[in-house]
Parts: C-alpha cells; sequence; structure tokens
C-alpha cells in the first residue's frame, strides 16, 4: 500500500531580502523549503511541487530565472522536482507551492507520543539567527564561520533524507517540523497528544559559530535556538530508543539533539539554570490576540 501526502504554503519575504540579499534565487528556495519541509515532518519520499506564481510585469527576466533556478535547487536537495503549476501577472509577488509526496508505511504524524518520550530536534539549532545578528551588528566572525551561519538564511535545507529514514524506522511516536518557532511548535505537540513539555536545553551543544556569535554579544546561545528558521524537525521517541535515533541520523550527517521530555498537562516550561518556569510565546501565533 502507498499513502499519498500532501501540503501547501505561501512564501513569505525572506529574512534573506531584508538583510540585503536581493537575488529572487533565495526567494524560489525558500519557496520550496517550506513545502517540503511539511513533506519530511511526515516522512515522505516527495514526488515533486505544483508552483503558483503570481509576479509583477515589470519583473526582469534574469530575476525570473533565478527565482525558477533557486525552487529547482531546493527541489534536488531535497530529491523533489517541479511538475508544474502556475504563472501570471499581479501587482505584487504571491508565491505559493502544493508539495506532493508518498509514504510506503504510514506517515509520521502531530499525534502518538506519550509522556516521559524524549523530544529531540532534528536539524541545526542555532545557526538562523546567529547568522542573523552576525550581519546586522557587523560581528568579528570568521569568513568561514559566517558562510556556515548565512546557509541557514539563505539556504535552509528541509529534513527530507532524515524524515524519511525516520519514518521507516518507526523510532519517532511522532513528528512535525520547526516553521514558526520552538515554543508555537512544541505546543502544537503537546496538544496533539494531550500532554506538556519540560524544555531543557542544559546539555545542547551549539555548532562553534553558533558559540562564537553567542560570547561577541555577550549572550546565552540558548536564545538563538527558541526561534523559528532553522527549519527543524521536532520528533518524540521512546528514551530507550533515542540512541537509535541519533545513530541513524549522524549516519545522514544531521544532528538529533534532545531537548526535552513530554510530561502530564498541557504546559510548555523550560527548566533554566535551576529555574522551572513558562517558555514565553517569542514567535508568530495564528489567530492569537497576542500574536
Amino acid at each position: 500500500p502507498a499513502w499519498l501526502t500532501m501540503t501547501t504554503d505561501p512564501c513569505p519575504e525572506p529574512m534573506a531580502a531584508l538583510l540585503g540579499y536581493t537575488d529572487s534565487y533565495y526567494r524560489g528556495w525558500l519557496l520550496a523549503a517550506i513545502n517540503l519541509s511539511d513533506l519530511a515532518a511526515a516522512g515522505a519520499q516527495p514526488t515533486g511541487l505544483l508552483v503558483s506564481l503570481v509576479l509583477p510585469a515589470d519583473m526582469a527576466v534574469g530575476s525570473f530565472l533565478r527565482l525558477l533556478d533557486g525552487i529547482d535547487g531546493c527541489c534536488v536537495a531535497g530529491q523533489a522536482r517541479v511538475l508544474g503549476g502556475n504563472l501570471k501577472e499581479g501587482p505584487r509577488w504571491e508565491l505559493t507551492a502544493t508539495a506532493v509526496g508518498t509514504c510506503d508505511t504510514p506517515p509520521m504524524s502531530r499525534s502518538g507520543a506519550g509522556a516521559g518520550d524524549v523530544v529531540v530536534v532534528i536539524g541545526d539549532l542555532g545557526p538562523f539567527w546567529a547568522g542573523y545578528f552576525a550581519t546586522t551588528r557587523r560581528l568579528a566572525v570568521s569568513e568561514a564561520d559566517l558562510e556556515r551561519l548565512m546557509r541557514n538564511v539563505l539556504m535552509p535545507r528541509p529534513q527530507v533524507a532524515a524524515g524519511m529514514a525516520l519514518r521507516r524506522s518507526g523510532l519517532l511516536r511522532a513528528c512535525l517540523d520547526n516553521s514558526d518557532g520552538l515554543y508555537p511548535s512544541l505546543l502544537t505537540l503537546a496538544a496533539a497528544n494531550g500532554l506538556g513539555v519540560l524544555v531543557d536545553l542544559a546539555e545542547v551543544r551549539f555548532p562553534p559559530p553558533v558559540l562564537a556569535v553567542a560570547d561577541r554579544l555577550g549572550i546565552d546561545p540558548v536564545r538563538f535556538a527558541l526561534g523559528w528558521g532553522d527549519w527543524q524537525l521536532i520528533g518524540a521517541t521512546r528514551p530507550e530508543h533515542l540512541s537509535e535515533v541519533r545513530a541513524l541520523c549522524d549516519r545522514l550527517g544531521v544532528s538529533a539533539t534532545p531537548i526535552g521530555t513530554l510530561v502530564a498537562g498541557g504546559r510548555v516550561e523550560i527548566s533554566y539554570q535551576g529555574v522551572v518556569g513558562p517558555l514565553m510565546p517569542l514567535d508568530s501565533q495564528r489567530f492569537l490576540p497576542a500574536s
């Protein structure tokens, strides 16, 4: 049997553009990454993308081709291709895609976890916001470190291969992608399973470039891990399976970092320097007055 998996999402103005990177390649890449990341959370093998592009009439042909190159570039990285779509003129950029994939075993979902499960992040923690601040504050970091950080800002890589491998392994009992930031994602995971989350980032080992930026700013690198931007997967696994999850991801060249535990209750709390309290909603939550 096969399970058909589909998702659709628009593409906002990318952080790359806000930082002065005007090449439309990065906007095309982000459009594909946003949609392929949802397939990764299900563990689906991508079939491809349908794209709808509404673009200004005065857009240069070269810029249009770079946009298409960006979509294609991310699709290649995510084992996908463009299947077709729609193109028309409009007063402003409106980019939307629908990603289609298949699973040969049941797809992963946000529900199915239990109390005591370990919450694990699949992918980098911190490079996106470290790269942002390294650029905007013009920090003295090495060219190699800046290049590594900006990779997550300019061309975030959806964890398609890891998602497929984890789905086939059966090691994750629930999974979603971290598209809105750690607090909203963990709250979604908790609500889907009727549980709470106790976050503890004390044992997280951040990449050296992230530590370098945090040191120059005089802040705890934990702050870089709380926001959106790094396009990780967030999963729940039994404690006895954590070493297998980490070994599988290590073989794929992806980090798998435990960041907490699912617990009774519906709260998302964080243990930080010996104090336990609510993890604050720093990021966008849809349709809430405080958003």
